[in-house]
């Protein structure tokens, strides 16, 4: 992108090695709006890091004297947005200059060349928004053309964490636990090392919110380790499968069982992290495993 000169003011595309100048000036914005950054200014750093490596993701910066003092943010979405008709639109994600430099027509400059931007990644429209309270970006919108399509107040309630506990399988919560089951694989047998196992007479725990099961786990002893045969959590994100896999560790420990394995497909790459990140290494890679299965 050209460089630009207006009013003694150079404006230019930011490249990586701006990382820590826009950050600033964006941890700034935040703190000008007066509310509380959702990021730490570490944790903003890593995101826009992030940017850099998304082409759909461009920072645009104001230099006085070759000293930065605004930035515009822009971003192409294609999610839908209040007002938009557009499949793909431009984003105005942020727009700031420092006090001491404002009125004079530099954030205008900023919005001008992310929309120039975003109409040269073939986008007919740019959407934007700004906090209700926020009188001077309000102001600022309408003024540089930007209509308002919506008012919105969103609204939130803290939770409590949900409260369950881990119970062994007995009988009235197989019949629970078999229903999950069945919608996931639709059948009672599972077939795993060459053989069907019945997952009906299988030893397990499940994961219990009041009187609801909100995860399972089901496991086997034999030739010396003890195997998870199915996991699977209800709920998502709260600690239900780790629970129950250190609960069936405690297990295998209590019957002078020192190995604990288990078995996935190898583009379930979610799972595969998810058992390194509790001490899981992979022993063994089989081929066709899952055509034999079948």
């Amino acid at each position: 992108m050209k460089i630009l000169m207006e009013n003694q003011i150079l404006y230019r595309k930011a490249k990586r090695q701006d990382i820590e100048v826009l950050t600033g000036l964006l941890f700034l914005l935040y703190n000008d709006e007066g509310q509380a950054p959702d990021l730490s200014r570490e944790e903003l750093l890593e995101e826009n890091k992030k940017h850099f490596s998304d082409t759909n993701q461009a920072f645009f910066l104001a230099l006085a004297d070759g000293e930065p003092v605004g930035i515009s943010h822009g971003s192409l979405r294609r999610e839908y947005i209040n007002g938009t008709n557009e499949d793909l639109k431009g984003y105005l994600e942020a727009i700031y200059v420092l006090p001491e430099h404002r009125l004079g027509g530099i954030a205008h400059e900023l919005v001008k060349i992310t929309e120039r931007w975003a109409a040269m990644n073939g986008c007919r429209e740019i959407a934007s928004d700004c906090l209700l309270e926020n009188t001077d970006s309000y102001n600022f919108h309408r003024k540089i053309g930007y209509k308002e399509t919506e008012r919105c107040i969103f609204f939130v309630k803290s939770l409590m964490p949900l409260d369950y506990e881990i119970q062994p399988a007995c009988d009235a919560l197989r019949t629970k636990i078999q229903a999950i089951l069945s919608d996931t694989w639709g059948f009672p047998l599972l077939a795993i090392n060459g053989k069907l196992w019945d997952s009906r007479t299988m030893p397990g725990y499940a994961a219990v919110c009041g009187t609801d099961v909100i995860g399972y786990l089901l496991y086997e002893f034999h030739n010396g380790v003890c195997e998870i045969m199915v996991l699977e959590s209800v709920v998502q994100n709260i600690g239900i499968a780790t629970a129950l896999i250190e609960q069936v560790k405690q297990i295998a420990k209590e019957a002078g069982v020192d190995k604990v394995i288990v078995q996935t497909s190898n583009d379930n790459t979610h799972a595969i992290r998810f058992y390194q990140r509790r001490g899981f290494t992979i022993r063994e890679i089989r081929i066709d495993a899952m055509e034999v299965a079948r």
